[in-house]
């Protein structure tokens, strides 16, 4: 009987660490210091890790989802610089941003720099569909952010609108993760396209799920500041649900108290004593649970190898935690 495969996470999660270090080529001190601390940043890199699970679901036998697995990381990577200037954030998973560190013009270029490496690595692969892939994620990127600065304090913020800035901001680089696997494994168009829209409903849940947190869940269990989108006066999912289901005065009084110059206890209180009223966590649980059942039924077309069993498992630990 033949040994299961042993998916070595750790190893995989390297060799992508030393890509990106290849990838990067730094020609002054502070750029290498930059590249230091986009590599030490870490993460899981679930953006690479999808586009290598997906290829080995699709017995693809080449070495490019090395290649092509860290620039969605690279393009990542480079949008959480540009981030963290927008945001004005002075740390990022509780570490100093580079804007923090070295000024916001330099992170702004630094960002810029990160996604011209990975452009020109991605040249060299000569793939011009590989290239049409990423170079729309880019696009995407940017629509997205304008998108929010736009809506994201507005009172008329509609489901529509949120899912476009999650969609440009977060389910546009999944979905890209997902049709450049069926490229590389040469798979015919419908499944391309099946690839595109498996990582889109994986980036909408991660993000449904983080905005899930932000409300649902305590500084203890999320080692996240609780409801500090509210506290900032941010309309996210939680709230444009409850907005789909609260009465005209109830409505009203929202957009008050997201209005307000600052939101403190009392400001808390009624806002969750409003999510109850209305089972909103409920609500978004049963969303999660039913874009996670999507996303199982794509991968249990494939044949049953361990890398299916363990994204199966990834993504229903994402729903039930």
């Amino acid at each position: 009987m033949a040994k299961p495969l042993k998916i070595e996470l750790p190893l995989l999660i390297k060799q992508f660490n030393h890509k990106l270090d290849s990838i990067i080529k730094e020609d002054i001190p502070i750029l290498e210091d930059i590249k230091e601390k986009v590599i030490e940043s870490g993460g899981k890199r679930i953006r690479p890790m999808t586009h290598y699970f997906l290829t080995q679901l699709l017995d693809y036998k080449g070495k490019q989802w090395l290649d092509v697995g860290t620039i969605a990381e690279l393009i990542h990577a480079a949008s959480l610089l540009h981030d963290d200037v927008i945001d004005g954030a002075d740390l990022r998973r509780g570490k100093p941003t580079i804007g923090k560190l070295y000024g916001n013009k330099t992170a702004i270029l630094a960002g810029d720099y990160l996604l011209a490496c990975g452009i020109d690595h991605l040249n060299s692969l000569n793939n011009p569909q590989l290239m049409s892939a990423y170079t729309s994620v880019i696009r995407d990127l940017s629509v997205g952010e304008l998108i929010q600065m736009q809506w994201e304090k507005n009172a008329k913020i509609t489901m529509k609108e949120y899912n476009k800035i999650i969609y440009g901001k977060t389910a546009s680089l999944f979905g890209a993760v997902g049709i450049t696997a069926g490229i590389l494994a040469e798979v015919d168009e419908n499944r391309k396209q099946r690839l595109h829209n498996f990582g889109v409903n994986m980036g909408m849940l991660f993000q449904i799920k983080d905005d899930y947190i932000d409300y649902f869940q305590s500084s203890e269990n999320s080692g996240k500041t609780q409801m500090k989108d509210f506290i900032n006066g941010l309309y996210t999912y939680p709230l444009i649900v409850l907005r789909e289901k609260a009465n005209k005065k109830e409505i009203i009084e929202i957009t008050k108290i997201l209005a307000l110059q600052d939101r403190g206890v009392t400001e808390v209180m009624r806002i969750n004593e409003l999510l109850f009223t209305y089972s909103i966590q409920k609500e978004i649980t049963l969303r999660l649970h039913n874009l996670s059942l999507e996303l199982v039924n794509f991968l249990k077309e494939f044949t049953d190898i361990p890398i299916r069993k363990m994204m199966i498992e990834k993504i229903e630990e994402l729903v039930e935690n």
